[in-house]
């Protein structure tokens, strides 16, 4: 486990309060598409930020300004009450799952991608999605999907999968290189893998034999982290049965710690999938305590659907006062993510924004560019 962060790190993290501490480790979604305000606040009336905001649809605006200013409002609101800035991430997989479609140069799917392109045009391709995203003020983007499409989760991934294994593995690492080669972090899910049982839903269960499960979902999921070097990688919810496991994967330190950590070697932030998922909350794991499971096992960052947190983040700042070992592993994800902002431009003193007459000169180059490549 990484436990050596920069001078800056170190120095700005001693400088927050215990709840702006704890709020980093929360990437959770917001309203509005115009002005960012907070929708919580502490007893004091400061008001609280998550680490991280997910944008959804209904964030989006019409135009590439709406959303930049949208984005920049939500770092001036932070600068403006002394917060820290959050990072913005949004789902732009392609295809169905496509957050910026309307904004952004075409972007099919994965399926399609690895079906119509060669993998040094795809590079190319997501290069050129996240010059506009970048430009957008995007910081993260949950994608890709590193899982290769098996009968096991053909029915749930459908196109959201490159396909084959091998196919998966190239143009995995392809779209992972070409984003953090931009400055936009990439998300590899789902770790492990899932089944055809949408979490939204129900559990994921996984029984395949351990050696066709090593074959099918480690080996790509080693390669791509390995190979592309993503800054995050999403933990599914999933069971897999083969290695005697009965906790959800985001939920275990077998996962987390033992397979992805210590065997594959990974050493970026680990996000969890949607904590407010039934595939959790209907199976005995409530958000109150998955949030501090998913902490104990290694998670980095809890997403939630939710617009709300803060009752979340007072369950592990009382896990904290109970157990300095919790404490410890709170303190190394809260750094971590600091340590991301930080290579982001975000903390305190090194954020550099131009303005959107600039950012848009720039974005439409970007996007005839991309425009291109439709086929």
């Amino acid at each position: 486990m990484l436990s050596c962060f920069s001078e800056n790190v170190d120095a700005y993290y001693e400088r927050l309060s215990d709840v702006q501490k704890i709020s980093q480790l929360f990437l959770v979604n917001i309203e509005g598409k115009k002005t960012y305000r907070s929708v919580e606040f502490l007893e004091d009336g400061t008001p609280v930020v998550p680490g991280g905001v997910l944008l959804f649809s209904y964030n989006i605006g019409d135009t590439p300004e709406e959303l930049m200013s949208y984005n920049d409002s939500i770092m001036n609101y932070c600068i403006e009450n002394g917060i820290t800035c959050p990072y913005i991430a949004v789902d732009q997989e392609g295809g169905e799952v496509n957050r910026l479609g309307a904004i952004t140069s075409v972007l099919r799917s994965c399926k399609r991608l690895s079906d119509n392109y060669s993998p040094d045009e795809a590079e190319i391709i997501y290069g050129l999605q996240a010059e506009q995203m970048r430009l957008l003020g995007i910081h993260m983007n949950l994608a890709p999907v590193a899982e290769p499409q098996i009968d096991y989760n053909r029915d749930f991934l459908s196109r959201r999968s490159f396909g084959s294994a091998p196919r998966t593995m190239v143009y995995a690492t392809k779209c992972v290189r070409a984003y953090e080669n931009k400055n936009v972090a990439t998300v590899v899910k789902h770790f492990p893998g899932n089944s055809n049982t949408d979490p939204h839903l129900g559990l994921p269960v996984i029984s395949l034999p351990q050696k066709d499960f090593e074959s099918n979902f480690i080996l790509p999921f080693a390669f791509v982290l390995n190979g592309g070097n993503p800054t995050c990688v999403l933990m599914s919810h999933a069971i897999v049965e083969g290695y005697g496991e009965k906790t959800p994967a985001c939920l275990s330190s077998f996962w987390i710690e033992e397979m992805l950590r210590n065997r594959i070697g990974y050493e970026g932030l680990v996000i969890s999938d949607d904590i407010f998922m039934s595939a959790l909350a209907d199976n005995g794991y409530p958000p109150e305590k998955a949030v501090v499971q998913a902490i104990e096992a290694g998670v980095d960052v809890l997403m939630l659907s939710e617009k709300k947190f803060l009752q979340a983040a007072y369950v592990l700042m009382e896990e904290c006062s109970r157990r300095p070992d919790f404490k410890k592993k709170v303190d190394v994800a809260v750094k971590r993510v600091l340590a991301f902002k930080d290579r982001q431009g975000l903390l305190e003193g090194n954020r550099e924004v131009k303005s959107i007459d600039d950012r848009m000169t720039a974005f439409r180059k970007a996007y005839k560019v991309g425009q291109t490549y439709e086929k």
